[in-house]
């Protein structure tokens, strides 16, 4: 018997050092830095993104343990976790709300969190909503979704070309230089933009980071002479937080937008769910097959928003 206790001994420490080394891999240490502190941001913070087909990710972390990749998506109020995500990590529930997506309403259940993070930075809340996103993503399954109220009230960077948001300590941040400046407007809280048509139209943008379409325009103005540069193209569908509608499509004959003239933009008409919010323009969406060919520089503060170019320029 004295001779197995040695072995014994030599089982539990071993059984010990197994569940320590579990523990470690479902956690990371908390983020360095918080939107609630931000006069302790650094200078800058560079936040990495990955852009897959017009969609951007970021890795997130809930309560300091690992949750996955995020879509980040200007064009939500919300910040949202997966249901499957929430059920792992056992979030306890604290209400349920209402949310509007391009195809109706969807129900969502409230849930209490430490910590939600990407990258190195907490954004400070202390509540997150919880949907299904595999339900209106289709073909992809985010861990969630990182919506711009957060961050709309930093000065922040949308990079396309080098795949980063940059989020700025204020009393450090200084505009880009060569950049065109344009006035930031609002449709509710998300960020949008006033864009002109070819025959004089005024519309509201929003800056929609979480679509993988061009531009999106109520159906309406399908029909409205001097739009389109040919008829419509044909159907097509969309799919978001609501469920499907259906689409039509085909080309802009000029877009006024960011400062720039584009001439042969894709447009998506989309049939109009609930009533606007803005009753003087027709509201629409820009998505991340144009966003992409730009450096978007937010202060939203001051109204301010600063565009650089950096698509391929047309031969």
């Amino acid at each position: 018997m004295q001779k197995l206790l040695p072995l014994l001994l030599c089982c539990l420490l071993l059984t010990a050092c197994t569940k320590t080394t579990q523990q470690t891999l479902v956690t990371q240490s908390m983020p360095a830095y918080s939107l609630a502190q931000a006069d302790e941001l650094p200078k800058t913070l560079r936040i990495p993104l990955v852009n897959d087909r017009g969609y951007l990710f970021t890795n997130a972390s809930v309560n300091g343990r690992r949750a996955g990749a995020m879509l980040f998506d200007t064009g939500s109020t919300l910040n949202i976790i997966d249901r499957g995500v929430v059920a792992r990590l056992g979030l306890p529930k604290t209400g349920q709300g209402r949310t509007v997506g391009i195809a109706g309403t969807e129900t969502f259940t409230q849930h209490a969190v430490e910590s939600l993070a990407i990258g190195e930075l907490d954004l400070g809340v202390s509540d997150a909503a919880s949907l299904s996103m595999q339900k209106f993503m289709r073909g992809r399954s985010p861990a969630g979704l990182i919506g711009s109220v957060s961050l709309l009230p930093h000065p922040f960077t949308i990079d396309y070309q080098t795949s980063e948001l940059i989020v700025y300590n204020r009393k450090a941040f200084v505009p880009p230089k060569d950049a065109e400046k344009v006035a930031l407007t609002f449709y509710g809280r998300l960020p949008a933009i006033t864009a002109t048509l070819a025959n004089g139209q005024d519309v509201i943008l929003i800056i929609d980071t979480g679509a993988d379409n061009t531009v999106s325009l109520p159906m309406s103005l399908s029909k409205m002479p001097g739009v389109l540069a040919t008829g419509s193209t044909g159907a097509g569908s969309a799919s978001g937080v609501g469920g499907n509608i259906q689409t039509i499509r085909g080309w802009l004959k000029e877009l006024k937008v960011f400062g720039f003239r584009l001439g042969g933009v894709p447009v998506t008409f989309e049939p109009k769910t609930r009533e606007p919010r803005r009753k003087d323009l027709p509201v629409g969406r820009i998505g991340g097959q144009l966003l992409k060919d730009f450096r978007l520089t937010f202060d939203a503060r001051y109204n301010a928003l600063w565009v650089e170019f950096v698509g391929a320029e047309e031969e």
